[in-house]
């Protein structure tokens, strides 16, 4: 039976299904519901009822998707009485920002792993970030390095730290947008936007896309949720997503047996790879495109690693698919403007590993 909440009270999860706040820890850390709203320029210049909810405003402190994901990995923390947070991804993660932001926030130390990736102005903020929010950081040279050093290495170092993998897309991670799977459904009973027939997102770890379906299955909406890669095939794929989204069920069902058993597939978790690019971090001549076309008609910011691929991805389906929506895209990009902390720090100040990202061009 679909379970939808009223809006009395957060998260929806635990209106929905109220025997998960025993057996759950949360902290609150997000600004919900996020508006919905109709991308009317947009729209008329593609020819078809394009809608966006702003996962880019969840928090006016650091917005984005990762502060849902990390409402309930940090209040799994607290409760374990961890003082350290260890995770990672590219120079340029926004994960680790928000771990860095949210970390400090709530007092915990907070320790960044980092990889290389394309260097762009998005990039050397987010260096600049780290550093102002306190975090410590270290050098990988390549991902593989990076799965060493945080399943065996770190572990080992710090026994008692809290450990969140890459984009915090773990079981416990997801149940973030498991809520906000019920937020969306309830934001369509409402009537704020029409039911989508498709939504797209950015996969890059996974969590995003499995967390949504799940929560939409559990609220009775059929809703296709369709995935554009933005990060390697090994991170990125229907079977990582598919797996999240059943091992969080399972969590759910061991608190609240009145979680219904659903049945998810890897169809369950469509996935495009066709825009992805050269890589991870790599910007695309398509996404450069529909980030220039998101602010011209809208006046709303993407960036070139995961937004400006997917808006990218959505444009050119509607277009060849001739759908007429409506199509909802899930702007998973932070919104805040973090450039006076920036500013206040010295490129100098990095570990020294860091300043060479300083060095030279930037990919633009």
């Amino acid at each position: 039976m679909a379970s939808l909440p009223s809006g009395t009270k957060r998260p929806w999860l635990f209106e929905a299904f109220p025997a998960l706040e025993q057996g759950i820890p949360w902290t609150s850390l997000v600004e919900v519901p996020t508006p919905v709203q109709a991308l009317e320029g947009l729209s008329t210049h593609l020819g078809s009822e394009v809608w966006i909810k702003r996962d880019d405003m969840t928090s006016s402190t650091y917005g984005g998707n990762k502060p849902r994901k990390l409402e309930f990995l940090l209040g799994h923390a607290l409760s374990r009485g961890c003082k350290t947070l260890v995770t990672g991804g590219g120079i340029g993660t926004n994960h680790g920002l928000a771990t860095a932001v949210f970390g400090r926030k709530l007092g915990f130390h907070v320790v960044l792993g980092l990889f290389g990736q394309p260097v762009t102005a998005h990039v050397r903020k987010s260096l600049l970030l780290y550093h102002a929010y306190g975090a410590e950081m270290f050098y990988m040279s390549n991902i593989l390095s990076a799965l060493w050093r945080f399943y065996v290495a770190e572990r080992i170092r710090r026994r008692d730290a809290y450990f969140i993998a890459g984009g915090g897309s773990s079981p416990v991670g997801i149940l973030g947008y498991v809520d906000a799977g019920l937020e969306l459904a309830m934001q369509v009973e409402r009537k704020e936007l029409p039911l989508p027939k498709v939504i797209y997102l950015a996969v890059g770890s996974g969590g995003t896309l499995g967390g949504l379906v799940l929560g939409l299955r559990l609220a009775g909406l059929n809703t296709r949720v369709v995935g554009i890669q933005v990060a390697p095939r090994m991170f990125a794929n229907p079977k990582v997503a598919l797996r999240l989204a059943r091992k969080a069920l399972k969590i759910m069902r061991r608190h609240d047996r009145s979680v219904p058993e659903l049945e998810l597939t890897q169809a369950d978790m469509p996935m495009e790879s066709a825009y992805y690019g050269e890589g991870y971090g790599h910007p695309t001549e398509g996404g450069r495109r529909a980030l220039a076309l998101m602010a011209r008609t809208e006046g709303i910011d993407l960036e070139l690693t995961y937004t400006a691929k997917t808006l990218s991805g959505l444009l050119h389906k509607v277009r060849s698919e001739g759908d007429k929506g409506p199509t909802l895209f899930l702007n998973t990009f932070n919104s805040v403007d973090l450039s006076p902390m920036a500013d206040r720090v010295e490129p100098g100040l990095l570990p020294e590993e860091f300043h060479r990202f300083f060095q030279g061009k930037i990919v633009e």
